[in-house]
């Protein structure tokens, strides 16, 4: 999308998901408004006027344009402004009424800011996520579902899932002979269609569905498709008539960050609708729409914070449309072509130079009085000591995501804040890995375990200057769990943190699946006492990610997970009151479950049997679905070997390395060499040396640079494959009762010098009998 340019608009405060909107104009001379919820609980209308604009430009990071718009009205504050949703008469098709909804609440206010609307829900949750269509409001909160018609309680759902979004079908000859139809996004990696007070049936994905929006803006040709964006990073379409549903096509985005807003508009002058997507690192997506209802990309757009909202609309031109972009932070800004003039057909004031001069010298003359007034609390506070009277410790929000990424076999966590970060302190309980990201512009300094660092890992992230999002990746070994401790202080005065916790569970790297093949080996743990089935849920909770905190209402719950760091491996958890197996076809997790399942059974004074089936054959099983990412690995470290082998080999090393294919003329006695004309490197862009090179060490002189990058950062132990192959021979000696002295050892000289899955193989077989 080189030919958007951004223009920011103005700063609200910060805002959540979903909270800005923009409503039509009723007039074609006039301009559309822009509406945004803070978390602050203020209601906010930003509107440009056609006889009073004002342009100037500015500096905020980098050279931006601004645009001035006035204050059409403003709510007072109250409880954060959860979500926000356009709605209006069923007679009439246009949306001119803002619906938001703070804790219990929804209220409803028209275009001047006059509430016409206002209802107490009857949800024992906050109202997180919202959807009204004409006379219906619906509202999800962690776990709950309820529809208002007319404010009066029509139905209800309670799921055993957490509840992402909500979106409803807007027209009734959609729900064929169905009650009112809603689709919810939920943390088990489904959607479930709710057909009035019932759970009608799930549409399985392959990950967690974060955001749902009708296709096309009223759900396609059929009225049944729905557009979803998932915490990986993929957009897909599903479709969900009677009687059950199914995806259509589902692509991966051009990064795995979440997904938080979808938009169907059309802004590229395309015979349908185009997809806008918005994610949390701040990427901005088009897609637009071919005949048979699939997605191709456009264009992208990065800013520097994470997308809240994303609405379109004739918010700064009437003639072209404008991409409106809330950031948490509470930047508004439009991404409009760049071919268009800035000012359209507005009449120009006789005083306009006199009103900007005016406007830079209020500017200069704040800016001046900030200054002082910093300066001299600053002295006060330096002179007076940190426990005076008159200290003032500044209240921040942080804005954080911690969440496990497939892609990367590690953590990824965000930090957002509305001032510039100055540092970041990480403190671990566990021996985690700080993993590189490329966005980062920050120092990076790790202080490592002794005497006086009690902690596996201390590290300190120093920002650069303006830098209010910094990403970072750790990544923990199956099997250790612990707390992760984060100070996060920004650039004020005087110096002060905030502590931010996280728990990494032994299991972390398990995903909740929908299928699982009985058919691969399996090992099988068993307990079984007097116990109840909620504190076999709370095992459940302690060991693996995304596990409600509450059980579910059932005799028995059945979850199928599976794991993608070790390969794929699979794990089935069957509990009920006093009953609680676990089927895998890894030891490892076999191993760590035993382990950690008996520990909170010590703890609760519970008394349970364990009874515990080894199957030999799962680890040969498990050897083969890691051998692809091992080969992988070792391939890329040896082409990187042989690559700077090549580049800088002397004469007597190119004489004498059996990777090279000599001349059939004799160079011995010369002291330089016939090809490159010195004692030096060989030159790749010199064409006589390919000559004599074997096809695949030509390609591997050739790519040198290519393969260099393609290795950076890539090594077995670095990457927990080496830790996977290590782990899975100590669970098997655990659970069988032997020694594993030395065979550590034997395991990296193995994959160090002359690996292979039958060598491998028949390591571990011998070093079983």
């Amino acid at each position: 999308m080189s030919n958007y340019s951004r223009t920011d608009f103005a700063q609200v405060g910060t805002t959540n998901r979903g909270c800005m909107k923009v409503i039509p104009a009723d007039k074609e001379k006039d301009f559309d408004l822009i509406v945004v919820g803070g978390q602050n609980g203020s209601l906010i209308c930003l509107s440009r006027k056609s006889n009073d604009t004002t342009v100037t430009i500015g500096i905020r990071a980098s050279r931006q344009t601004y645009i001035i718009f006035q204050i059409v009205f403003k709510t007072p504050p109250g409880p954060p402004i959860q979500s926000l949703a356009l709605g209006g008469s069923p007679a009439n098709k246009k949306k001119d009424k803002v619906f938001f909804a703070s804790g219990n609440q929804v209220r409803g206010v028209n275009k001047k800011g006059k509430i016409f609307f206002s209802m107490e829900t009857t949800m024992a949750e906050t109202a997180n996520r919202m959807f009204v269509k004409g006379v219906d409001v619906v509202l999800t909160g962690r776990k709950s579902y309820s529809r208002y018609h007319d404010t009066q309680d029509s139905n209800n759902y309670l799921c055993t899932e957490d509840i992402h979004d909500v979106v409803s079908l807007v027209y009734e000859e959609a729900w064929g002979a169905r009650e009112y139809t809603s689709v919810l996004a939920c943390g088990n990696s489904t959607l479930q269609v709710i057909e009035g007070n019932n759970l009608g049936y799930e549409v399985r994905l392959e990950s967690i569905p974060f955001t749902v929006s009708l296709f096309m803006g009223d759900g396609g040709f059929s009225k049944t498709l729905v557009l979803y964006g998932t915490k990986s990073g993929r957009l897909g379409l599903a479709s969900v008539p009677q009687k059950g549903g199914k995806i259509i096509w589902e692509i991966q985005t051009t990064s795995s960050a979440c997904v938080t807003t979808i938009v169907c508009y059309s802004v590229t002058g395309g015979e349908f609708p185009d997809i806008i997507v918005g994610k949390e690192d701040g990427l901005i997506e088009i897609y637009v729409i071919d005949e048979t209802d699939h997605a191709h990309l456009y264009g992208t757009f990065a800013c520097e914070e994470s997308i809240t909202g994303i609405s379109c609309g004739h918010v700064a031109s009437k003639t072209e449309t404008d991409i409106i972009v809330c950031t948490f932070t509470g930047w508004l800004f439009s991404l409009a072509k760049t071919s268009r003039p800035l000012i359209e057909n507005l009449p120009v004031a006789a005083n306009f130079s006199v009103k900007m001069q005016q406007l830079r010298s209020e500017v200069e003359e704040l800016q001046s009085k900030v200054n002082e007034e910093r300066l001299r609390y600053e002295e006060i506070t330096k002179r007076q000591g940190g426990g005076a009277g008159s200290t003032f410790f500044h209240a921040f929000q942080v804005h954080e995501n911690f969440e496990y990424s497939p892609v990367h076999n590690a953590y990824n966590l965000t930090i957002e804040l509305v001032i510039p970060i100055d540092f970041v302190v990480v403190q671990s309980q566990l021996p985690i890995r700080l993993m590189e990201v490329e966005k980062n512009a920050s120092v990076v300094s790790e202080v490592h375990q002794d005497g006086l660092n009690p902690w596996p890992l201390l590290a300190s992230y120093r920002c650069q200057a303006n830098v209010c999002r910094l990403e970072l990746r750790v990544q923990a070994n199956e099997g250790d769990s612990g707390v992760i401790n984060l100070y996060v202080c920004p650039k004020i005065m005087p110096k002060c943190a905030q502590i931010t916790t996280h728990y990494i569970k032994a299991l972390s790297t398990h995903m909740r699946a929908h299928d699982f093949d009985m058919y691969r080996p399996m090992n099988t743990l068993q307990f079984s006492g007097s116990f109840s089935i909620a504190e076999a849920h709370a095992w459940l909770h302690h060991l693996l990610p995304n596990v409600p905190s509450k059980c579910p209402p059932a005799d028995t719950v059945t979850n199928n997970y599976r794991s993608d760091a070790n390969g794929g491996t699979q794990l089935q958890v069957v509990y009920s009151k006093g009953s609680a197996t676990f089927r895998s076809d890894c030891m490892t997790t076999i191993c760590i479950i035993r382990d950690k399942v008996s520990e909170q059974t010590m703890k609760m004074q519970i008394r349970v049997e364990v009874v515990c089936e080894l199957n030999q054959e799962s680890v040969d099983h498990c050897l083969k679905l890691i051998d692809p990412k091992i080969s992988a690995i070792l391939t890329i470290e040896k082409e990187k070997l042989y690559a700077a082998a090549l580049k800088n080999s002397k004469n007597k090393r190119f004489r004498n390395s059996l990777i090279f294919h000599p001349p059939p003329n004799d160079f011995t006695n010369k002291t330089e060499c016939p090809i490159t004309g010195t004692d030096g490197e060989l030159e790749s862009n010199n064409d006589n040396v390919f000559s004599f090179l074997s096809p695949a060490n030509a390609r591997l002189l050739r790519d040198h640079d290519m393969i260099y990058e393609k290795a950076d950062g890539v090594d077995v132990e670095e990457s927990g494959i080496l830790a996977i192959v290590e782990n899975l021979m100590v669970a098997r000696a655990k659970l069988s009762g032997k020694s594993i002295k030395g065979k550590l050892e034997a395991i990296r000289d193995l994959i160090a010098n002359d690996y292979t899955l039958e060598k491998m193989q028949a390591l571990f077989k011998m070093m079983n009998d």
